[in-house]
């Protein structure tokens, strides 16, 4: 869930973006960056659950617009959502066109979260969270607005096709290598799972994120992250863990 699929980072990639383009630029460029974080939030819930992870990604963007990439992230929540599972990690592959007129840049394309090791059966059955979705963005200088829109039911809830996610960001640069950024989401289930019953809503909710980063050397970045949601505590808690409630978040990223 990264590459402005979250707002991690999102902030400082809206920074950079506002920053006037090069005049001459590359047939094709290969981008990157990894990740150390004391935890890894995506969409507002700690997907590690509480626990480091490391996040890695590698993009290749072309002169006539089409770009692709892929990133993997260590993971915790599968395994103690499903006993006996053996998962860790999270790898996202995404393709799409970009184009960029004047302040406005825009980004569409396809994203495949993958959740790849070791499943067990469970009692009663459970699909894998593998999700396929579909995303567009819309940019103004410093600021941002993402929807991912699922195709396939998501991730691993019954009937939840249709299901979206919309990201609203900010980031701004400030004196002396220092960033600062906000970010709002909203994530909306659809359907009924058709086994219990109950409608998919009850899992929505929305999250928020403040952010303040600090460029240490050309392509080295320390940045805080002050996390919150107003999801309901009682569906998501793995095992004593609230992983919507309140986190801070401690991150290390180099580019390349």
């Amino acid at each position: 869930m990264n590459a402005l699929r979250t707002a991690g980072a999102g902030f400082i990639v809206l920074v950079f973006a506002a920053l006037p383009a090069c005049a001459s630029q590359p047939s094709r460029l290969v981008t990157g960056y990894v990740k150390f974080m004391s935890m890894y939030v995506g969409r507002g819930l700690s997907q590690s659950v509480g626990k480091p992870s490391v996040q890695a990604e590698l993009d290749l963007y072309t002169s006539s617009g089409f770009y692709a990439g892929v990133d993997g992230t260590s993971i915790n929540w599968v395994d103690q959502l499903y006993p006996g599972d053996s998962v860790s990690l999270e790898a996202d592959l995404y393709a799409g066109y970009r184009k960029r007129m004047g302040d406005w840049r825009f980004k569409g394309g396809i994203l495949r979260l993958q959740f790849p090791g070791r499943y067990v059966a469970q009692n009663p059955p459970v699909e894998r969270p593998d999700t396929t979705e579909v995303f567009g963005f819309v940019g103004w200088r410093w600021l941002g607005i993402k929807l991912n829109y699922a195709v396939t039911n998501a991730f691993g809830t019954p009937d939840s096709r249709g299901s979206w996610y919309m990201d609203v960001s900010g980031g701004v640069p400030l004196r002396y290598g220092w960033y600062a950024g906000a970010h709002m989401g909203r994530k909306h289930a659809r359907g009924t799972n058709p086994m219990t019953g109950l409608a998919n809503d009850r899992f929505s909710y929305t999250d928020y994120r403040l952010s303040v980063g600090k460029k240490l050397m050309r392509n080295v970045v320390v940045g805080l992250d002050y996390v919150w949601t107003n999801a309901d505590p009682g569906l998501y808690t793995l095992n004593g863990y609230g992983v919507a409630g309140h986190h801070f978040v401690l991150t290390l990223t180099t580019h390349f």
